[in-house]
């Protein structure tokens, strides 16, 4: 992307600035929006967001990498609402939200990869530098890869409502019972185990199900229900819920080491393969039971000998985005029963089911994904974005004044690209049904496309 032209993949609202840029003779004008957000760092986190909060009729300013006084007030920071700071250098990003603090810019969100600087007493959590949210993507990214980990023939794992509802991404294989039915055929089976199907992800498209819809095999289901009737899902697509007892690890970095300290702690068997004898020591010393092994991820004979075929997991997470797909394609050919890979580039996520991998993580969804929660205040309590598309799953809390408050679903009228999957009242979760009423207090669970989001922000009043 040049940096010293406009981002032409967004909308007139939305301005990207170079350095030079910033410091030229320039003036900007800008019209009336909702709110003015300064995001600073054109890479693929900020393009991202910067994609996505534009389409919500925000006024959006990228910049670079400067994060300097003056190329923030070139960028309007006296009257910006948010800075989201993701550049690639966590000093720049911390700097960054300490100077708009200064200016009085309400909301400060900083990415930063060095752990200790989000977990250090110091500077609590960034507060004392006026951060409002410190995101380190280490954690976020080690976090989803556990959920999905432990849950049997999912490739995606969100938790809701503290829990007691999931999201499932689940592929539908030959044998599946779900396979080549009518939604509206499965009245009976949610009697029992209530669940909806909320969004079916076939090739490249998204789509959102009526009753009529067919379940096609190697549709790519996402699915919401309690979390405690998974197991009851799982047998419909035909899976069985079976405990994670052995898993390998392919790259000890930053992630790998997360991920598999937390399963080391929690009894698992773990296995890490890394490449550097110097990451091995370090994690040879600081895991407990699991074995650290130097060698590389791709070696067939070594993830043979090393019993690849017993894993019930395989994790590939090193800052190679060709070796994660290779080494997970080895591993599930020679017997790993999961194989789940790390992306940083989107366009080999879409090529993860027609492969054979179970599961693709992407540090960028994760991560903007936490900036979008933020970015709609306390509101929306959740947000998941679909990995294969641009879809969000969003956990909402009805506010009095809101339109949708007192409507039943049938008189609410979403838009056919948005879908409710769960009511969460008090202690009670609903699977929602045309003539369900809408109070204050209930968490509404549902997918939107990106063309409904706006009418389902207004509509539930985000």
């Amino acid at each position: 992307m040049s940096v010293t032209n406009p981002m032409h993949f967004l909308p007139m609202v939305a301005h990207a600035l170079s350095d030079d840029a910033l410091h030229g003779p320039h003036r900007l004008c800008y019209r009336f929006v909702i709110m003015r957000i300064i995001v600073i760092g054109a890479g693929e986190v900020g393009y991202h967001i910067a994609e996505r909060l534009s389409h919500e009729t925000h006024e959006i300013v990228v910049i670079e990498r400067s994060s300097s006084p003056r190329a923030l007030e070139t960028a309007g920071v006296r009257e910006a609402a948010m800075v989201i700071a993701v550049a690639d250098v966590d000093e720049v990003n911390i700097v960054a939200c300490a100077i708009a603090h200064q200016y009085g810019v309400a909301t400060k969100i900083a990415r930063v990869r060095d752990i200790e600087l989000g977990e250090h007493p110091i500077l609590a959590g960034g507060k004392v530098l006026g951060i409002d949210l410190l995101i380190n993507p280490t954690q976020v990214v080690a976090e989803e890869i556990l959920r999905v980990i432990k849950t049997t023939g999912a490739a995606e794992v969100a938790d809701f409502a503290g829990g007691r509802v999931q999201l499932l991404g689940v592929k539908i294989g030959p044998g599946a019972p779900l396979a080549n039915r009518r939604l509206r055929d499965l009245r009976s089976v949610q009697a029992s185990s209530p669940f909806l199907v909320v969004g079916i992800a076939r090739g490249e498209t998204l789509v959102v199900p009526t009753k009529d819809t067919v379940v096609n095999v190697d549709d790519h289901l996402y699915v919401v229900a309690r979390q405690d009737v998974i197991p009851d899902i799982l047998a419909l697509i035909g899976c069985s819920a079976v405990a994670t007892r052995r898993v390998m690890v392919i790259g000890g970095g930053r992630i790998g080491f997360h991920v598999a300290r937390t399963l080391d702690v929690e009894g698992v068997g773990v296995t890490v393969v890394e490449r550097s004898r110097e990451r091995c020591a370090m994690l040879a010393k600081e895991l407990g039971q699991a074995r650290v092994l130097q060698g590389d991820g791709t070696d067939v004979r070594m993830l043979v000998d090393e019993g690849i075929a017993e894993v019930d997991a395989l994790a590939t997470m090193t800052d190679d985005d060709p070796t994660n797909l290779l080494a997970a394609l080895l591993g599930k050919r020679h017997g790993a029963r999961k194989a789940v890979a790390l992306f940083k580039r989107r366009d080999l996520i879409s090529l993860v089911g027609s492969l054979g991998i179970d599961a693709a993580i992407s540090p960028r969804l994760l991560t903007a994904s936490v900036i979008l929660k933020f970015v709609r205040g306390g509101r929306v309590v959740s947000v998941f974005e679909l990995p294969e598309s641009e879809a969000e799953t969003l956990e909402v809390v009805l506010q009095e004044r809101a339109p949708a408050t007192g409507q039943t679903l049938e008189a609410l009228a979403l838009p056919r690209d948005a879908l409710v999957g769960a009511i969460v009242r008090g202690e009670e979760v609903l699977v929602p049904e045309r003539d369900t009423p809408l109070r204050v207090g209930d968490h509404v669970i549902l997918l939107a496309l990106p063309r409904a989001i706006p009418t389902v922000e207004r509509l539930f009043g985000l």
